[in-house]
């Protein structure tokens, strides 16, 4: 529990530096170091299954999000309409020169890393960027981190009834725990930003809170479901107590583009 503790802490007090820094290649460094090392942990695992993603390939496929505040919108647009392409190109001459040493099922593996890891994070780039995206950051961020604490508290205190099989230590009462704890975060600090000039839908936010939570706690589902099937329980070490990057990054692969399209129109 210690452990746990002291990591949490220094993860939001690196969270909090990098952000109070206010500047764009900072923060997406920030997201390309993350984005590399929860690529490495998914390929890891699949690899501990048997299966033989093409990991370089992955990588430098990630490694542009470096550069993704400084571009203009239609080259960003470019290099996410033709990165896919390429990657499966360079997979499947990797596949041929190999004599089919690495087979389909391991460029589609590395593949789903990519959209999986990197396209999902590289999100949290493109909200930071927008107009009042160092506000809007933390929709994710806290919708992920209440939603958690939540549904664990919750859970530990009123949990009777089991959700799935898949995270068999989740319950219905701390799935709706996390639920209403997202729902007050998001009016509360929608109050906040109000207070500072904004205009945000108190009702709006509150439907948004209950919505991130749902969607918080798929994405959770789905990165057990994944060391489930590859049979670990961890992604890593990295973060004592919490796992590997994957680990406390789950949630908010899923959240940060729902936000960014969401505030897109807000």
């Amino acid at each position: 529990m210690l452990k746990r503790l002291i990591s949490t802490i220094v993860g939001v007090v690196l969270l909090v530096v990098v952000m109070m820094s206010k500047n764009s290649l900072v923060f997406s460094i920030a997201v390309t170091i993350v984005a590399l090392i929860g690529l490495f942990e998914f390929y890891h695992a699949l690899k501990q299954k048997g299966f033989h993603p093409i990991e370089w390939a992955g990588y430098i496929m990630t490694i542009p999000l470096v550069f993704m505040p400084f571009l203009e919108p239609k080259y960003i647009r470019l290099f996410l309409f033709i990165s896919l392409p390429i990657l499966l190109f360079i997979s499947f001459i990797k596949s041929i020169w190999t004599h089919l040493k690495t087979n389909v099922i391991d460029i589609a593996l590395t593949m789903l890393g990519t959209i999986y890891v990197t396209y999902l994070l590289s999100t949290l780039i493109f909200i930071n960027e927008m107009e009042n995206g160092n506000y809007y950051i933390w929709f994710v961020f806290g919708g992920a981190w209440v939603t958690d604490i939540f549904a664990y508290l919750v859970g530990v205190t009123l949990g009777k009834h089991k959700f799935s099989e898949i995270s068999p230590k989740k319950s219905i009462e701390g799935c709706i725990g996390g639920i209403i704890g997202c729902l007050v975060f998001f009016v509360g600090y929608s109050y906040y930003l109000n207070s500072i000039g904004m205009e945000l839908n108190y009702i709006l936010m509150g439907i948004l809170g209950i919505v991130t939570s749902v969607i918080a706690q798929i994405g959770d589902f789905t990165a057990s479901s994944i060391k489930r099937f590859c049979e670990i329980k961890d992604y890593g070490n990295i973060m004592p107590g919490h796992g590997g990057v994957l680990d406390r990054f789950d949630s908010i692969l899923f959240i940060a583009p729902f936000i960014y399209v969401i505030f897109q129109f807000v």
